[in-house]
């Protein structure tokens, strides 16, 4: 009985109207009296109940010697009930799906120490971009040649045979021993402007944006699309007015 019960409040069939169709089906065709003695329910219950069973084509009335009595139809009407209920809230649960993604794609945050961390972020950005995309990244090493260092030994293998563009900003002393190739776009930070010498590189790629810490061997990578995209435009209005 529960079973039945807790389907027809799923589909909007209430309790005490769900027992009076239930007990109609084990005994078939009845009175208003028989319906209240069976189910322990008043006849005002009864009563209200039946117009919506009615109006559901669960219920049918005959009308003998005058009197009322009620018939239940066939259960077929349930199995369009459901269907119906599942057309109106797939939209909802569409949303709620939504929302969950929307969860998803918040922002995660994860952490990184030592030359094993920093060499999981260079292989996360040669393995997540997509062949011809572009990564962004400013630059503040202190020791360019140490910082290479720590570079898986395929990244530049796997970088060019996807042919990732880059634009990069970095400091001047750092940028001396940078040669120039043709899918990198390079501007630099004039001295006396800055010394932009922290040790610390900030790449922007896909919905991520990583930060190495060289002194201490720590890294952060934020995964976000908003604030990677609010970067990316923080990092192309600094370019931009360098490179005038």
């Amino acid at each position: 009985m529960e079973k039945y019960i807790k389907l027809f409040e799923k589909i909007g069939i209430p309790e005490k109207t769900g027992n009076i169709y239930l007990d109609l089906l084990d005994h078939g065709t009845s009175s208003i009296a028989e319906i209240c003695q069976r189910t322990n329910l008043h006849r005002p219950e009864v009563y209200r109940a039946i117009p919506f069973l009615m109006e559901e084509k669960l219920l049918r009335e005959t009308i003998k010697w005058k009197r009322s009595f009620f018939s239940a139809l066939s259960p077929e009407r349930i199995e369009e009930m459901i269907r119906d209920f599942e057309k109106r809230n797939t939209p909802i649960v569409s949303e709620l799906m939504q929302k969950y993604e929307n969860l998803e794609k918040n922002v995660s945050v994860s952490y990184e120490e030592g030359r094993i961390g920093i060499n999981k972020i260079f292989d996360d950005i040669v393995n997540t971009l997509p062949k011809n995309a572009i990564f962004y990244r400013v630059s503040a090493e202190n020791d360019v040649e140490k910082a290479n260092t720590y570079l898986p030994k395929d990244y530049r293998e796997k970088r060019d045979k996807k042919s990732l563009e880059r634009y990069v900003i970095m400091g001047s002393k750092a940028a001396q021993s940078k040669k120039p190739r043709l899918e990198r776009e390079l501007v630099v930070i004039p001295e006396h402007i800055d010394e932009f010498n922290q040790n610390v590189t900030m790449t922007i790629y896909d919905n991520k944006i990583a930060y190495i810490d060289f002194t201490n061997e720590s890294a952060i990578i934020i995964e976000n699309p908003m604030i990677a995209e609010f970067q990316k435009k923080l990092f192309m209005l600094t370019y931009k007015n360098l490179k005038k």
